[in-house]
Formats: C-alpha cells, sequence, structure tokens
C-alpha cells in the first residue's frame, strides 16, 4: 500500500463515476493506455478486482462499490481539509486571542472586535482580560495571547506596536471638593490631599504616568489606597476616600458625584493601541492589525471616540 498514489485514486472515481475508461482519461486530460495501467496498479496493490470490463461497458464489482463509498468520503474530507488550511493561511479562518487593559474595553475593544468579527466571523475571537499593561507584555513573550490592546511603549525589541489612540490624565475629584469649580487645577493646588492611585509594583503604565506628573509637579503624594482597576478608584473618589489622576476617559462611565478636571500645566499624552510578537506567523494577526489602522488612524484622539 505504500505506492498508492493520489493518482490512483482520481483515476478510479473517474472511471467509476464515468462508468467508461474513455470518458474518465478524457475528464482526467490523460490517454486511456496510462488510464488503464493506474487502474491495474491500484487493483494489484488492493489484490482485488474493483470493476468488470466487458467491450461495452465497465461496472464496479461489490468490492469496488464499496470501495467507491469510502474513496468519495475520502476525498470530500481531504477538499474540506485543504479548504479550511487555506482560509487558515490566509487569515479569515482560525484562532485569535487578544488581550486588553480596562481603558481599552471602553475606548478601542468593543468597536475593534465588532468590526473585526463582521470581515473574519470564522476566526474564533478569545478575549483574555483585563489586564495590566506589563502582564499583558509577558503573555505576548510568552505566546498566551496573539497581540494586545494596551498602553505605550512596552520597552522589548521582539515586540512591535502601533497607536491607536491617545489620551490626557485629568484630576477626578469628588463633585462636592473645595476645587470642583475650578476650570483647570495644577498638582501643586492639591499636594496636601490624599490620593488614591494604581499600584506601584502591579505592571501598571498608568501608574508611571501617574507617577512622572507628580514627579514633574515636585512632591510625593499621601496615596491612602490603590487599586488595578479604574472604575474602583472612581467609586473611592466619588466616597470622598481619596482624589485621584487618571484617563479622562473614565468620565465616559457616568459614576454619580464626580468631576474631571484638566490637570495645569498640559502634560504629555498618554498613548494606548495595539502590540504584537515581531514576525509573527498567525495570518489572523495582520488582519487584525489592518482592520485596527482603519478603524482608529493613528494619533486619533480619544475624545472623538464616541
Amino acid at each position: 500500500m505504500s505506492d498508492l498514489e493520489m493518482r490512483h485514486l482520481e483515476s478510479f472515481l473517474a472511471v467509476a463515476e464515468e462508468g467508461s475508461f474513455t470518458r474518465a482519461a478524457l475528464r482526467l486530460h490523460i490517454t486511456q493506455p496510462p488510464l488503464s495501467l493506474r487502474i491495474r496498479e491500484l487493483e494489484a496493490m488492493l489484490k482485488l478486482t474493483l470493476f468488470d470490463r466487458t467491450t461495452r461497458r465497465v461496472r464496479l464489482t461489490s468490492a469496488g462499490q464499496m470501495f467507491l463509498e469510502k474513496v468519495q468520503v475520502m476525498m470530500q474530507a481531504l477538499n474540506t481539509a485543504v479548504a479550511a488550511a487555506r482560509q487558515v493561511d490566509q487569515g479569515v479562518m482560525g484562532r485569535l486571542r487578544v488581550g486588553f487593559t480596562s481603558i481599552a474595553s471602553d475606548s478601542v475593544l468593543p468597536r475593534l472586535i465588532r468590526e473585526f468579527h463582521s470581515l473574519y466571523s470564522k476566526i474564533a475571537l478569545d478575549i483574555v482580560g483585563p489586564s495590566t499593561t506589563g502582564q499583558l507584555g509577558l503573555s505576548l513573550l510568552n505566546n498566551e495571547i496573539d497581540c494586545a490592546l494596551c498602553f505605550l511603549p512596552l520597552a522589548d525589541e521582539r515586540l512591535q506596536s502601533r497607536t491607536l489612540i491617545t489620551t490626557e490624565l485629568a484630576l477626578v475629584l469628588p463633585d462636592n471638593h473645595r476645587l470642583a469649580r475650578a476650570r483647570r487645577v495644577s498638582l501643586k493646588d492639591v499636594a496636601e490631599e490624599p490620593f488614591v492611585t494604581y499600584p506601584a509594583n502591579g505592571g501598571s503604565h498608568l501608574r508611571a504616568a501617574v507617577d512622572a506628573e507628580w514627579a514633574r509637579a515636585g512632591y510625593r503624594p499621601q496615596i491612602v489606597r490603590e487599586s488595578r482597576w479604574s472604575q474602583t478608584l472612581l467609586c473611592l473618589v466619588a466616597a470622598g476616600i481619596g482624589i485621584a489622576i487618571l484617563p479622562k476617559e473614565q468620565q465616559k462611565r457616568g459614576i454619580e458625584g464626580l468631576k474631571f478636571l484638566p490637570l495645569h500645566p498640559t502634560q504629555a499624552p498618554v498613548h494606548h493601541g495595539i502590540v504584537w510578537r515581531k514576525g509573527d506567523t498567525n495570518p489572523s494577526v495582520g488582519n487584525f492589525l489592518s482592520v485596527a489602522q482603519k478603524s482608529f488612524p493613528q494619533g486619533k484622539k480619544s475624545l472623538s471616540l464616541v
């Protein structure tokens, strides 16, 4: 059986389905003698007579009929496998694992996943998160996810990134705070206030950005509570536990009892985007990047994301 080749099976199917060596040879674009040779080789390998041959017609034997049924099923499965493999190779079928930060779930993830799924509905999407930017970077390097929606930059030469949106940090106060009616506030104005913020050791890019603002203001804040989740920090501010520096998109969560104020002086923007491994061979990643680029042109301001 080791000498059995696809040409033997294709020739058998052609003769069985056409009921004629002449028509089968025309279908396969070969002459009749090589076709007859293939069928004899196949019968010899199988040690079976597959056809009853007469001068007028060719008829399958009982063994030939059973072989035909099984070969047809096998060939259909093979064609299905080839078609599926081609779809995976083209990135229209397969699996894509996407990690995200909590900020991405507010401003990027819903639209991006919706538009990607509308174009590539056969891709199984695994949505992983929310996680911090640092944790997502490790997950990428460990091949636990294929791409991440997170803050930039992620400083690792094995990773590539693209900015999708930029955002600014805002000072978040309880709406009954003494400065709640101010148009903008300097961090020096709240130097003695208790703060709630992200953990310093949790891989949070936002904590690094907030620390940079405090350093620029020239003081160390009094931190009374920490949380990985922006929504928890908002609730702590609304409850009067402390004030916070958060991305201004968080205002869209609609939590009552809060006032968002611009920081003065205006700080450098914070970039949020998509990160993937260099040289990734998953074709779905390339298609996901293409959809992301079209959905969020580079540098688009977060305030326009409605």
